[in-house]
């Protein structure tokens, strides 16, 4: 059995009692990040699962032992922070297990896609979700000159290092837009930011510790006059 587990995405406390039950009766935990799971696990006093590294740098050579491990009886993949599956490899893996006929379950819980869309005040009827966006100006752009005419909500992760470039280029492109920005949810940092391009800028560049940290960003095209 493969279990795909949700951990927080901040707060260690947000974890469920069935994830954590899956974590510690499972024979092996695969993680995207052994460095960053350990942190949770240690919290947890879940010990001796032999972490084995799976992500999207590795991929390739570790799918083998990956799939030997997954023949040896129950796992579970986590990410860094998380629902597994939304941008990491986590499908591979499951792509792997189900050619091998070991059946997959998903253990729900925090994700910070759907966390940042709850909690900003925007009603996304329909939304899309493109991970990360081009790091080239003009690639980003081009991006989000396709969403202008249309009635929907695009969403993102963002870097401490990009951010504002980001939001600039929101502000170019589509100064009229709603914009949320949400930083390190649930974490000592927390902070949201709302408004037009221009106001959040605003806000971000107000204080250097607002550029610091996790983002997720919400853009509402919807709500151009």
């Amino acid at each position: 059995m493969l279990y795909i587990v949700s951990t927080p995405i901040g707060n260690l406390k947000d974890i469920s009692e069935r994830a954590l039950e899956t974590l510690r009766s499972v024979d092996s935990i695969i993680a995207e990040s052994p460095e960053d799971s350990v942190k949770l696990l240690n919290a947890y006093n879940i010990k001796g699962k032999g972490l084995f590294k799976y992500n999207d740098r590795n991929m390739r050579s570790a799918s083998g032992k990956a799939e030997e491990i997954l023949k040896k009886g129950n796992v579970a993949y986590i990410t860094s922070a998380g629902t597994p599956g939304i941008s990491d490899p986590g499908q591979e893996l499951i792509k792997i297990a189900r050619a091998e006929g070991i059946e997959v379950r998903v253990i729900p819980g925090p994700s910070a896609l759907v966390s940042a869309i709850a909690v900003s005040g925007i009603r996304a009827r329909q939304f899309t979700f493109i991970s990360f966006p081009p790091k080239k100006p003009g690639q980003l752009r081009n991006l989000l000159r396709e969403f202008l005419d249309k009635e929907e909500t695009l969403v993102f992760f963002e870097s401490t290092h990009r951010i504002l470039k980001t939001v600039e280029a929101i502000e170019e492109v589509a100064p009229e837009c709603g914009l949320f920005v949400a930083k390190e949810m649930t974490k000592i940092f927390e902070n949201y930011f709302t408004g037009n391009p221009g106001a959040v800028l605003e806000k971000l560049k107000s204080d250097p510790k607002n550029v610091k940290g996790e983002f997720v960003v919400i853009v509402d095209f919807s709500s151009r006059k």
